[in-house]
C-alpha cells in the first residue's frame, strides 16, 4: 500500500514538472508571437535569429568567460527545444559554479604571484573563451585582476606618496569571502535559479529585436514603474542591478540631493557605499535590494558613494539626506554676463509628475527659469542637454512648444497604425530669442526629440558632440494577448502571471521624414568634449534598429527663418583650431581612447603593469584638471534675483550654487557656447 502511496506521489510530481515545463516553454513561444506581432520592425524569428539569443543569454550569464567553457557552448546549442535548452544551462552553470568556487578557494588560499608579466582580455568571445582543460588559467587571471582591483582601490584618489598597499593575503580572504557569497546566491535554490534564468532567457529575446525592448515580470514591472514616480527618497537615488548583476545607479529623484551634485547620473556603477562614521562596504556580493537597505542605515548622515561613470572615471561623492518638496527649485539657471547677458539654463532630464493631478514637469519649470532670465534682461539663451538620458515624450514636446508657436513636432510610426503626426498641444510661445542647445554623446532619447524639433524648424542652434542616437519609443504590454486587440485596445483583465513585454512599438521621425536612429543628431556647430569617444552609443549595439524613412504628407509645415548657421560655424570652427585648451583637449581624448582600450582588452595583471597603467590614467586625469584650470572665460557666473533670495535661506543651496559656479567657471564647451550665442544675438538685431 504505502509503495502504491509513494508511487502515486512521485507520479503526480513528475506530472506536475511536465507541466511546469510545458508552461514555461508554451511562455517562450509566447513571447515570440507578440513581439513578431507588434514589434515596429519585421524581424526574421529563423534558426539564426534564435540561436543569436540563445548566445546572448549565455554571454549575458557569463561576460568574462570564465564559468562555461567552450565545449558547454557547443553541448548546449544542440539543445532542441528552447525551454530544455533553459533548463539545461541552469544545471549545467550551478555545476560550473560551484566549480568555479572550489578552484578559486584553492587558488586565493595560497598569496597569488602577482610579479610575474601576464595580460587578460576579459571579453575575449561570445562563445566562450577556452577550453575545458585551460579553465583554471583563465580563472587564476580573472582572480588576480580582481585582487589588483582590491589592492590598488584608492589609488586614484591618494598621492603616490601617501598610498599604502593593503595586505595582499587579507584581500585575498575577502575576495574569497565575497565570491563564495555571490555563489551561494547563484545555487541557492535550483527551482528558484531555474525561475531567474527562465527570465533571463525571455529578456535575452527580446534584446534580440532591439537593445530597449525587455521581459518583465510582474515584480520586475512594479519596480521599474516605481522607478519613474516622484515619490520623495531621502538622498534622491534608487540603486538596480545591470545585466552583469553590478550594482548601478538606477533612478534619481528630480531636485533630490543625488540630483543637485550634478556628478551623478543613471547607469553609473556603484562600486562602494560608505556611510560616514559608521561603515563602508563594496558592492561586489550585493544585490540591489541589499544595497538599497544599507543606503537607508545612513539616513540622518553623510554616505559617500564610489562611482565609476559611463566614460570610466571614477569619483567620489558625497550625500546628505534632504528632504525635498515637490515644487521645490528643482531646475536652476545662471547668467552669463560678458559683452553680452545670456541666460543659462541645465536640464538633466525629461522628469514628469506621474501622479500629479495637473501632470506638470520640466517644462513647466523651464518656463518658470525662461520668465526669471527674461526679467533680468537676458539676450539669449543657452538650453544644455549634456548627459541628458530622455525620459518623457510628452515634457519633450511641451517644452517645444515654449520656444514654438505651432505645428506639427515629430511623426510617430506604428506597426499596426498608420504614422501619425504630433502637433504643438498649447498654442503661443513664452521665448522667441536667440536660443542655443548644448548636447553631447550621452544626449539621448527625448533630448534627441527637441534637439530635433529646433533643427528642423530652424529654431536654436544646436552645438556639442553627436547624440546617442535614440528614435524609438517602447511601452510595456502583458504577455496575456486575450487581454487586447490587434491595436492594443483593452479587452480584459490581464493574467499576471505571464509578466509583461516592454517592447519598441515606435518609430520617431522629423517632420523633414528623416530620423536619427542609430546615427544620432548632428550637431550644426561641432564642440569637442572631454570623453568624447568613450561615451557608448546606440549604434555600438548590434541588435540597434537601422534609419529608415517614412511617407507621410506634413501640413501647415513653416519652418522658421534659416539661421546663420554655417557664418556660426565657420568663426567657431576658427576659434577652435586656434585654442590651445581644445588643442590639448583633442590630444587628451585620443590617449583616453587608447588607454580604455587596453582597460577593455589586454589588461595588465601584474602589480607593475597595473600599477602603470593606473598612473597613466592619474596623469592623463591630471591633465584635465590642469586644462580646466586654465580656462579664461568670456563671461562672469551671476544669479538671478530670485535665486539669490533663495540661498539665502539654505546654507546647502549656498555651498551647492558655489560648486556648480565654479564647475562653469571651468567648462570649455560653455565658454565657446557663450561665444557662439553672443554672435547669435548679435545677428539677431
Amino acid at each position: 500500500m504505502l509503495k502504491r502511496v509513494v508511487c502515486a506521489f512521485f507520479g503526480i510530481l513528475a506530472l506536475f514538472r511536465i507541466s511546469f515545463a510545458q508552461e514555461y516553454c508554451d511562455k517562450v513561444n509566447l513571447m515570440y508571437s507578440v513581439y513578431n506581432r507588434f514589434h515596429i520592425e519585421n524581424k526574421s524569428v529563423d534558426d539564426d535569429f534564435k540561436k543569436d539569443v540563445r548566445r546572448k543569454f549565455l554571454h549575458n550569464l557569463d561576460p568574462y568567460n570564465f564559468i562555461f567553457s567552450k565545449e558547454d557552448h557547443s553541448k548546449l546549442m544542440t539543445v532542441s527545444k528552447d525551454c530544455d535548452f533553459v533548463e539545461k544551462s541552469a544545471r549545467l552553470f550551478s555545476l560550473r559554479i560551484s566549480e568555479f568556487d572550489s578552484i578559486s578557494s584553492l587558488l586565493l588560499d595560497s598569496k597569488l604571484d602577482l610579479n610575474v608579466s601576464d595580460k587578460l582580455n576579459l571579453y575575449e568571445s561570445i562563445d566562450g573563451s577556452v577550453v575545458l582543460k585551460e579553465k583554471k588559467i583563465r580563472v587564476e587571471q580573472v582572480l588576480k585582476f580582481m585582487v589588483l582591483e582590491d589592492l590598488f582601490f584608492e589609488y586614484d584618489y591618494l598621492d603616490p606618496d601617501s598610498f599604502e598597499m593593503p595586505n595582499q593575503t587579507d584581500v585575498q580572504n575577502e575576495i574569497s569571502e565575497r565570491l563564495s557569497k555571490r555563489v551561494s546566491m547563484k545555487t541557492l535554490d535550483s527551482s528558484e535559479r531555474l525561475l531567474a534564468f527562465q527570465d533571463d532567457f525571455l529578456n535575452a529575446i527580446a534584446q534580440q529585436f532591439d537593445p530597449h525592448s525587455s521581459y518583465f515580470s510582474t515584480n520586475k514591472k512594479e519596480d521599474f514603474e516605481n522607478a519613474l514616480s516622484k515619490e520623495i527618497i531621502s538622498f534622491g537615488l534608487s540603486f538596480g542591478e545591470d545585466d552583469q548583476g553590478g550594482i548601478i545607479i538606477a533612478s534619481m529623484m528630480p531636485g533630490g540631493a543625488a540630483w543637485k551634485t550634478g556628478e551623478i547620473h543613471v547607469g553609473d556603477e556603484v562600486l562602494e557605499i560608505k556611510i560616514k562614521g559608521k561603515s563602508s562596504k563594496k558592492t561586489s556580493s550585493m544585490s540591489a535590494s541589499k544595497a538599497n537597505n544599507f543606503l537607508k542605515q545612513g539616513r540622518g548622515g553623510v554616505v559617500e558613494l564610489v562611482l565609476k561613470s559611463e566614460g570610466s572615471r571614477l569619483i567620489k561623492v558625497e550625500l546628505k539626506e534632504e528632504v525635498t518638496e515637490v515644487e521645490s527649485n528643482i531646475i536652476s539657471s545662471f547668467i552669463l554676463e560678458g559683452d553680452t547677458k545670456i541666460g543659462y539654463i541645465v536640464l538633466p532630464g525629461f522628469y514628469t509628475d506621474f501622479g500629479g493631478l495637473f501632470g506638470l514637469g520640466c517644462a513647466n519649470d523651464v518656463a518658470k527659469e525662461l520668465m526669471k532670465l527674461q526679467k533680468e534682461g537676458v539676450e539669449g539663451i543657452i538650453l544644455d542637454l549634456r548627459y541628458n538620458g530622455g525620459g518623457s515624450l510628452k515634457e519633450a514636446m511641451d517644452l517645444a512648444g515654449i520656444f514654438i508657436d505651432e505645428g506639427p513636432f515629430v511623426v510617430m510610426n506604428k506597426k499596426y497604425d498608420k504614422p501619425r503626426v504630433k502637433k504643438d498641444r498649447n498654442r503661443g510661445l513664452i521665448y522667441s530669442g536667440p536660443l542655443t542647445v548644448m548636447v553631447n554623446g550621452a544626449s539621448a532619447s527625448a533630448s534627441e526629440i527637441l534637439s530635433k524639433i529646433f533643427q528642423d524648424y530652424n529654431r536654436a542652434i544646436i552645438v556639442g558632440g553627436s547624440t546617442y542616437g535614440k528614435a524609438t519609443a517602447q511601452s510595456i504590454i502583458p504577455l496575456d494577448t486575450s487581454a487586447y486587440d490587434d491595436k492594443l485596445f483593452p479587452r480584459g483583465r490581464p493574467n499576471n502571471e505571464l509578466g509583461y513585454a516592454k517592447i519598441t512599438l515606435s518609430k520617431i521621425y522629423g517632420t523633414d521624414l528623416e530620423t536619427y536612429q542609430k546615427n544620432g543628431i548632428k550637431p550644426d556647430v561641432e564642440i569637442p568634449y572631454f570623453y568624447q569617444g568613450l561615451i557608448p552609443k546606440e549604434s555600438d549595439y548590434t541588435t540597434a534598429l537601422n534609419a529608415d524613412k517614412v511617407d507621410k504628407n506634413i501640413y501647415n509645415f513653416t519652418p522658421l527663418e534659416k539661421l546663420p548657421t554655417m557664418e556660426l560655424k565657420k568663426t567657431s570652427s576658427s576659434r577652435i583650431l586656434k585654442d590651445s585648451i581644445f588643442q590639448e583637449l583633442t590630444k587628451i581624448n585620443d590617449d583616453l581612447v587608447k588607454l580604455y582600450e587596453k582597460f577593455q582588452t589586454q589588461i595588465p595583471i601584474s602589480i607593475k603593469g597595473y600599477q602603470s597603467l593606473l598612473d597613466e590614467r592619474k596623469l592623463l586625469e591630471s591633465r584635465i584638471d590642469v586644462l580646466m584650470d586654465k580656462l579664461n572665460p568670456a563671461f562672469k557666473v551671476l544669479n538671478t534675483e530670485f535665486e539669490k533670495e533663495i540661498i539665502k535661506l539654505s546654507e546647502y543651496c549656498k555651498d551647492r550654487n558655489e560648486r556648480i559656479i565654479e564647475a562653469l567657471y571651468q567648462d570649455v564647451e560653455l565658454n565657446e557656447a557663450f561665444l557662439i550665442t553672443k554672435e547669435l544675438t548679435s545677428k539677431n538685431k
